[in-house]
């Protein structure tokens, strides 16, 4: 006749398989190099580049404004090394190739931050030039899970996520660039009221309809009204660059993407 296991036993077997199952529940999500910020060394160029697009801004040796479309790519060892290389969106086709070393520098303009990788950028055969960047690094916004909607409790706003999904697109539509994120939404009857931050930090107001039709509402916010819940941020490209908390990909019925979810954000 087999033994019984005591409660004691028992308790231990659960306690144990917890803990087991502890790191990978808690594993954080990968910090990986989401941008660059690069200036000449004399301030004659700048570049700002994303995971998808980069903007090249120059008025030495001639005044241009290009964009071009590429990737980033980022090389192990010792400095760390990030490259991007893109072409431009328009005709004649140019190539640029940005290098970025990991190494302290400072370009000699003042007021211009100093770098944390030395830059070596080449579009036109025959031209080179150096400088200094900042990287951004972020969750990789593309391979974060999906927002499990349905099961989050209600008290979480997003649990009604999709409901609102008009409203919150008709809001952050109207000023794409000023909005950074949709801190909290909530239906009132016919309207949605959805409450906005800026890139500056500011909480704005604004109430729409339902439906996302009509003029939405804009009124200045209490940022000491916060909710404490996540931060959705509409599905475009670049992706948002944020390296805290938890970040989450939210699709709609047939599984197209619609923005991500950050809870915890700082």
């Amino acid at each position: 006749m087999a033994k019984r296991f005591s409660h004691r036993a028992a308790w231990l077997i659960v306690m144990t398989c917890a803990i087991l199952a502890a790191p990978a529940l808690a594993a954080a999500q990968p910090i990986v190099v989401q941008g660059l910020e690069c200036h000449a060394d004399d301030g004659a160029w700048r570049i700002d580049a994303s995971s998808v697009a980069a903007h090249y801004a120059a008025t030495a040796p001639r005044k241009r404004d290009v964009v071009f479309r590429g990737s980033l790519q980022t090389l192990p060892g010792q400095p760390a090394t990030v490259v991007w290389r893109g072409d431009t969106t328009h005709l004649p086709r140019e190539t640029a190739v940005l290098a970025a070393r990991e190494e302290a520098c400072r370009l000699a303009l003042p007021g211009l931050p100093a770098g944390t990788h030395q830059a070596l950028l080449s579009i036109r055969p025959g031209e080179a030039a150096t400088g200094c960047c900042v990287v951004h690094a972020g969750f990789d916004a593309h391979a974060a899970p999906v927002a499990d909607l349905a099961a989050k409790p209600a008290t979480d706003w997003a649990h009604a996520l999709l409901a609102l999904l008009p409203a919150l697109n008709a809001c952050v539509g109207r000023d794409r660039e000023r909005f950074r994120a949709v801190t909290s939404a909530r239906a009132e009857g016919t309207t949605v009221r959805v409450r906005l931050r800026t890139g500056d930090g500011k909480a704005i107001d604004c109430t729409v309809d339902a439906s996302g039709r009509g003029t939405p509402k804009f009124a200045a916010g209490d940022n000491a009204g916060a909710s404490g819940g996540p931060w959705w941020y509409p599905a475009r490209e670049p992706a948002p660059i944020v390296a805290c908390g938890r970040l989450e990909r939210v699709q709609n019925a047939r599984g197209a993407l619609v923005g991500y979810l950050q809870y915890e954000p700082c």
